[in-house]
C-alpha cells in the first residue's frame, strides 16, 4: 500500500558531531544541515540566522537603474502609470507591492489584472492597446512580460514605455522594452536567480525607496511561498521576515481574511500561506477576478476589507466544490471500460469550469498514477480546452509536443501542459499519450523514490524535538520539512475521519508515550495498519493546538509494512471497511458481483476470468470460487503484490449441503410411482418433497449417473431393471461433496490451510 520507494536515512556521522559542537546545535540538526549542503559552521550559522542585511543590492539586478529612473520621471511628470499583473497569488501580491510603492511615492498609478478566460496569461495586445488608448504613458509588468514582443512593439510605436519585471523563463529574443528587470537576465551578475514575481517587485520597491520596505515583506512572502520558490538565500530572508510580518500585519484585508478563514495570526507559518492564504488568492483567478485580491490586500476601508475577504472565501469554497464534483466524475471515467486498461488518460467533459481543469487533472493523476489530461467544452461544436498533469517520470511535454500542429494552442513543460484541441483530434492526442508511454517505458503507478531524513523512536517525538527541528524553518522548496522514519511498538485507534472519511487518524505508541497521528487523504491505508507487524511510518512532525493546549502530532506521508501477500479478512458478515481499499475487487460468481455492487465506490469490480485483470496488482477476493479450477484460472492471469481474502457466501449458500439419504429415497419413490415425469412438472414434484428445484435437479443428475433414471423421448423415465448402487458412486454426487468440502475449507478452514492453497496459485 506504500506510495513511495523509500531509502533509509543516512546514518549520523562524526562530521555531524563535529558540526553540532561548532554551532551549538543538536546532532540531528547538524545532520540535517549537512544533508542540505551546509557543511561548514559559517554556512550553517548563516542559514540558521537569516538577516535583512543578507538581501542583495537591488541595483545589481539588470536594468534596475533604468527602471527606477523612468518610474521617477513618470512620477515627477504626473504621467499615468499602469501596472500589468497576473491573476495568481504571486501576480496579485506583485501587483499589490508595486501599487502600494508607487502610491506612497505620489504616482498616478493604476493596475490591470488580466482575466484568465478573456485575456489569457501574460501580455495581451488588445489590453495593451486599451491601456494606451485610455492615456497610460508607462506600463510596468509584474510576474509576466518577457514574452510580450508584439505588445511592447505596439507601445513603442505609440510613445508609451514598458518596464518589464518578471521571473519566468526568458525567450531567445527579448522584447525591446525600456527596461527588463530579471534576476536571470543573460550575462547578469546578480547572485540569486530564483526570485518570485513578488520578489522582483519587492526588489524594485527597495530600489525606489532606497531602503528595505519591511512593511511589504508580508506580500513578498505570500508570493514567494505560493509560487513554490526555493526557500534559500534571499527567499529565505523574505519568507522568514515576511511570516513574522504576517503574524502582526496591520493590513485590514489580511486581518479580515484571517477571520473568515479561521486563522490565528500567531500560528501563521509557511504551511498557513501554502494551504490557506495562497489557495484563496489563487481561487480568484480560477473562478472570478484577480482584481479583487489586489484591492483586498491594499484597502484601508474596514467594511470593504470584510466584504472582499468574504468574497474571496466564498470563491474558494466554490472552487473546492467544483473540483470535488469534477474530480469524482473524472475518476469514474478514468476507471470505465474505455480507460481502465490504459497507461495514460485523456478525460473529457462538457461545461466543466476551465479555471480548475488543472487541479482536477492533478487529482486524477495522483489517484491513478497515470499522466492525465482533462478537457472540457461548453457545447458540442466547441473545441476542447484543458490542462494536463504528469505522473511518475513521464514527460508530458515531450509526449504531446509532436502533436503541437494538431492543437489550436499548446504549451507547458515536462510536468504540466495547457492546450486547446478540436474534438476530431482528441483520439490522436490520446494515442500519442499511449505511444509515448511505451517509448518512455512508463509504468502506471510506479512509486517515486523518496529518502527519509532521520530515524527516530516514538518517544523522541516531543515538543523539545519539534523546537529543535524548527530552527530550519521556514520549510519549502529545497528546504523541506524533515521526513522522519518511525517504527512504533503499537498502533491503536485506527479510524477514518473527516466529512467524507478520506483521512486517517490513529495513535502510535512507544515505550513511554503515544503520539496522535493523522494522514490526509490516506484513509485507504487504515486497514493495512490494523494488526500489521513490522511497520515503518514515514512523516513529518507538526504541532497541533486544540482548546488552548499545544502538542506534537505526527503527520503521516506513507506506510511500509511487512504485511504478507495474503491477508485473511474472512467473516460471516460483510463490513463496509472491507470495501475501502485501493484495490480491484474480484468476483467468481456474477450474481455476487451484481448483488454487492453498492458496497463499492470507484474501485474496479472485475470477474476472475476477465483478461483485463492482469493490470491489477492488489486484489480483494470477495466471494469464494466454486471449485479449484476457478482459482487456478485466476492464478494464471495475475501476479499480485497483495491479496485480501473475504470469500463471502450468503446464508443461503452456507446452508447448502448434500440432501440426506431420506430425501434421495423420497425422490426415488416418487419417480418409481409415476414412472415418467415431464421436465415441466419438476417444480410441482419438488414441492411434494419440500425441495427447491436446483436440489431436485441435482438428485436427478445423481440418479442418471447411477442408471436409476433415463430419458425416454422428452420424458424422464424410471428404470425398472436398475442395479442397486451407493450414492457415492455417482460422479455428480462426488463433485458436490468435493465442492462443499472446498467451500468449507475456504470459508471456515484454518488460515494456514487456506494460505497454503492460495500460495500455490499466486506463485
Amino acid at each position: 500500500m506504500n506510495r513511495f520507494t523509500w531509502t533509509a536515512p543516512h546514518p549520523i556521522t562524526q562530521e555531524d558531531q563535529t558540526l553540532a559542537a561548532a554551532i551549538s546545535q543538536p546532532v540531528t540538526v547538524a545532520h540535517l544541515l549537512r544533508t542540505r549542503g551546509l557543511t561548514t559552521a559559517e554556512a550553517a550559522e548563516h542559514f540558521l540566522a537569516p538577516q535583512l542585511t543578507d538581501l542583495h543590492d537591488p541595483f545589481a539586478l539588470h536594468d534596475m537603474t533604468k527602471a527606477c529612473d523612468r518610474i521617477k520621471q513618470a512620477i515627477t511628470a504626473g504621467e499615468k502609470i499602469t501596472i500589468y499583473g497576473d491573476y495568481d497569488a504571486d501576480g496579485i501580491t506583485s501587483t499589490a507591492i508595486m501599487q502600494e510603492t508607487l502610491d506612497n511615492l505620489g504616482a498616478d498609478v493604476h493596475f490591470y489584472i488580466p482575466n484568465r478566460f478573456t485575456d489569457g496569461y501574460g501580455p495581451n495586445l488588445a489590453v495593451y492597446k486599451y491601456l494606451v488608448e485610455t492615456g497610460t504613458q508607462l506600463i510596468i509588468t509584474v510576474d509576466n512580460g518577457v514574452t510580450g514582443h508584439d505588445e511592447v512593439a505596439y507601445c513603442n510605436d505609440h510613445n508609451v514605455d514598458v518596464i518589464i519585471t518578471d521571473h519566468h523563463e526568458l525567450p531567445e529574443t527579448l522584447p525591446e522594452a525600456t527596461a527588463i528587470v530579471h534576476a536571470r537576465y543573460p550575462d547578469s551578475t546578480y547572485p540569486f536567480g530564483q526570485l518570485s514575481g513578488a520578489g522582483v517587485a519587492f526588489k524594485v520597491a527597495s530600489a525606489l525607496m532606497d531602503t528595505v520596505p519591511v512593511d511589504l515583506l508580508d506580500l513578498a512572502a505570500i508570493g514567494t511561498i505560493a509560487d513554490v520558490m526555493p526557500l534559500v538565500d534571499e527567499n529565505r530572508v523574505i519568507a522568514t521576515y515576511g511570516l513574522q510580518q504576517l503574524q502582526k500585519t496591520d493590513r485590514l484585508g489580511l486581518q479580515a481574511l484571517y477571520q473568515v478563514a479561521q486563522i490565528a495570526p500567531e500560528t501563521i507559518d509557511e504551511e498557513t500561506v501554502g494551504f490557506a492564504l495562497a489557495p484563496r488568492l489563487n481561487a480568484l483567478g480560477r473562478v472570478d477576478d484577480g482584481t479583487v485580491g489586489v484591492t483586498l490586500l491594499t484597502t484601508f476601508d474596514p467594511d470593504e476589507a470584510a466584504q472582499l475577504a468574504q468574497q474571496v472565501d466564498d470563491t474558494n469554497s466554490t472552487r473546492k466544490t467544483w473540483v470535488k464534483q469534477m474530480a469524482d466524475t473524472a475518476l469514474r471515467q478514468a476507471q470505465d471500460a474505455d480507460h481502465a486498461a490504459r497507461r495514460t488518460l485523456v478525460i473529457t467533459g462538457e461545461g466543466w469550469h476551465e479555471g480548475v481543469l488543472g487541479i482536477v487533472a492533478n487529482h486524477v493523476a495522483e489517484a491513478t498514477g497515470k499522466p492525465t489530461i482533462v478537457l472540457s467544452r461548453e457545447k458540442p461544436t466547441d473545441d476542447y480546452k484543458g490542462s494536463g498533469r504528469t505522473a511518475g517520470d513521464y514527460n508530458l511535454f515531450a509526449a504531446l509536443n509532436p502533436q503541437r500542429d494538431a492543437c489550436v494552442a499548446f504549451g507547458g513543460h515536462a510536468a504540466a501542459v495547457g492546450l486547446t484541441v478540436s474534438a476530431a483530434n482528441v483520439p490522436a492526442l490520446a494515442q500519442a499519450m499511449e505511444d509515448a508511454a511505451v517509448a518512455q517505458d512508463f509504468k502506471p503507478g510506479a512509486k517515486p523514490a523518496q529518502t527519509a531524513d532521520l530515524s527516530v523512536a516514538v518517544d523522541e517525538l516531543t515538543m523539545t524535538f519539534y523546537d529543535q527541528l524548527a530552527v530550519l524553518a521556514p520549510f519549502g522548496n529545497t528546504n523541506p520539512r524533515p521526513i522522519l522514519a518511525v517504527v512504533p511498538d503499537l498502533i491503536r485507534g485506527v479510524q477514518a475521519m473527516g466529512q467524507t472519511k478520506d483521512h486517517l487518524r490513529c495513535q502510535i505508541v512507544g515505550t513511554k508515550q503515544s503520539v496522535n497521528t493523522v494522514g490526509f487523504n490516506l484513509a485507504a491505508m487504515g486497514p493495512s495498519l490494523v494488526g500489521a507487524d513490522d511497520v515503518t511510518l514515514y512523516g513529518t512532525l507538526q504541532q497541533n493546538t486544540w482548546n488552548g493546549k499545544t502538542t506534537v502530532q505526527f503527520q503521516l506521508l506513507d506506510v511500509v509494512t511487512a504485511t504478507p501477500l495474503l491477508n485473511d479478512w474472512r467473516s460471516s458478515t460483510l463490513q463496509r471497511s472491507q470495501f475501502s481499499l485501493d484495490a480491484a475487487y474480484v468476483f467468481f460468481q456474477k450474481a455476487y458481483a451484481k448483488r454487492l455492487s453498492n458496497y463499492l465506490q470507484d474501485q474496479p469490480r472485475i470477474m476472475f476470468d476477465d483478461p483485463q485483470i492482469r493490470q491489477y496488482t492488489k486484489l480483494v477476493l470477495v466471494d469464494a470460487p466454486t471449485d479449484l479450477a476457478q482459482l487456478q484460472t485466476l492464478g494464471q492471469n495475475v501476479t499480485p503484490e497483495q491479496v485480501w481474502v473475504i470469500f463471502y457466501a450468503s446464508q443461503a449458500r452456507r446452508d447448502e449441503a448434500l440432501p440426506g439419504k431420506k430425501v434421495f429415497g423420497q425422490v426415488f419413490n416418487l419417480f418409481k410411482a409415476k414412472q415418467r415425469v415431464a421436465p415441466k412438472d419438476l417444480p410441482a414434484l419438488a414441492a411434494q418433497v419440500r425441495l427447491d428445484v436446483p436440489s431436485l435437479r441435482f438428485i436427478i443428475q445423481v440418479f442418471f449417473d447411477l442408471g436409476f433414471l433415463a430419458m425416454a423421448g422428452d420424458m424422464i423415465a424410471f428404470q425398472a431393471d436398475l442395479t442397486p448402487q451407493a450414492l457415492t458412486a455417482a460422479p455428480h454426487y462426488q463433485a458436490r461433496v468435493q465442492q462443499i468440502q472446498f467451500a468449507q475449507t475456504l470459508q471456515t478452514g484454518s488460515w494456514a490451510k487456506v494460505r497454503a492453497l492460495l500460495s500455490d496459485q499466486f506463485h
